[in-house]
């Protein structure tokens, strides 16, 4: 292939992905990742433009810049990958200080050993190129996990490449004047455009992923208090009883619903009824753990889905949710509302396979506690269930009311 058409395959690729990037950026701004990875893309398409219009002559200085962009390139490609796979950006301005740090050293060095600092400087890249690679092989975000580990391959191989062209003493880039090209290295050029055509597809991949993910997030979760939806519950609520079926391992289940919530928005209006409910997602966001599926069925009423908990300690649980939403303090002008809550909390029995029979123990057990004065948490039981009242002191309801009364 004639070195002038090699290299400008190479920058109209390098440009289509720049912008590709860039244009996905743009219109999505909360995939903060997209755009350390199309300042990437932009930083190479430039460099290598640059290097067209200068005929690719090849001198000690072109070699230390070459150096630094590699590293900064490698740098923006980690932080762009981070913001995909664990979801932040620079950890601390130590990080960003030590990659400027390192980009002045190489080019201090250069000054006095052009062939050191270049040897510096792979070494730096391949470091960073580990880490990365190690962050995309094992990333903290499942569903990016396919996108992430292709990412991983390309890079290895790109490190390879460059191990390569260390012990065969080539450029960091070939050089591109018409018939001074050896048949290495016009291979390497090919496999290094390659390589950087995959390795920029899979940054598209990895955008695409993610807002799959996020539309995913967003279909399953409730806009008002950030919760768990009603079909996100039922779908995790059914991988739960198969697990604890496998496991003979406990699962309980709380239903909670606000006392007076309808007589709360009639009185304050509808903008303090919608911080009520934020606020209690508010309290079963903090008062619960990663083991424990928390989500709004509906109107006033939410759900906690508690794996590995008896419904002894399910019942403890609900007392604190309880005691915490019975402390908070809504303020509206000069006035102030309270909230109180009733819950009822039910366990999944031996030989069930569907999550609806704890559901409607727990929600019978929910409408005991309304019809017992409310602000309290009741279990179900096999036969008559026991009210607690918010002192502790257990006792029996001797009448009932219908739910339409309620």
């Amino acid at each position: 292939m004639h070195a002038h058409t090699m290299y400008l395959v190479g920058l109209i690729s390098q440009a289509t992905f720049a912008l590709t990037l860039g244009i996905l950026a743009w219109s999505d701004r909360r995939t903060r990742g997209t755009a350390w990875l199309a300042m990437a893309c932009a930083i190479q398409f430039l460099y290598s433009a640059a290097r067209a219009t200068n005929q690719g002559q090849v001198t000690p200085r072109s070699e230390i810049f070459s150096a630094c962009v590699l590293i900064y390139l490698v740098y923006s490609v980690f932080v762009g990958m981070r913001w995909f796979v664990q979801q932040r950006g620079p950890s601390s301005r130590r990080e960003l200080f030590s990659f400027l740090g390192a980009m002045a050293v190489i080019a201090l060095l250069g000054t006095f050993n052009a062939t050191l600092a270049v040897s510096l400087s792979r070494c730096i890249t391949l470091a960073m190129c580990v880490r990365v690679v190690w962050m995309l092989w094992k990333p903290s975000v499942a569903a990016l996990r396919i996108p992430a580990r292709i990412s991983a391959v390309i890079l290895c191989l790109t490190m390879g490449l460059i191990i390569f062209n260390s012990f065969a003493r080539l450029p960091m880039e070939a050089p591109i004047v018409t018939g001074s090209e050896g048949g290495l290295t016009v291979t390497v050029r090919l496999i290094t455009i390659g390589l950087l055509a995959m390795l920029s597809f899979s940054f598209v991949g990895l955008f695409v992923g993610e807002t799959n993910r996020r539309l995913h997030e967003e279909t399953r979760t409730d806009s008002l208090t950030g919760l768990r939806n009603r079909r996100a519950m039922e779908e995790m609520a059914v991988r739960a009883v198969s697990h604890a079926q496998q496991n003979r391992a406990p699962l309980a289940l709380l239903m909670l619903d606000l006392d007076r919530f309808k007589d709360l928005n009639d009185t304050f209006g509808h903008a303090l009824g919608d911080r009520a409910l934020r606020s209690v997602g508010v309290v079963l966001m903090s008062e619960t753990d990663s083991r424990e599926v928390t989500g709004r069925m509906g109107g006033e009423e939410f759900a906690v889905l508690l794996p590995g908990f008896t419904v002894e300690q399910a019942a403890e649980v609900a007392e604190r949710l309880r005691g915490r939403v019975a402390d908070l303090r809504l303020h509206e002008t000069e006035f102030s509302a309270t909230l109180t809550v009733s819950i009822g909390v039910s366990e999944m029995r031996s030989g069930e396979k569907a999550w609806t029979d704890m559901l409607c123990r727990a929600d019978d057990a929910l409408y005991r506690a309304k019809r017992a004065g409310r602000n309290r948490v009741e279990l179900a039981g096999n036969d008559e269930s026991t009210p607690r009242e918010p002192n502790g002191r257990t006792w029996r309801s001797k009448w009932s009311l219908p739910k339409a009364s309620l």
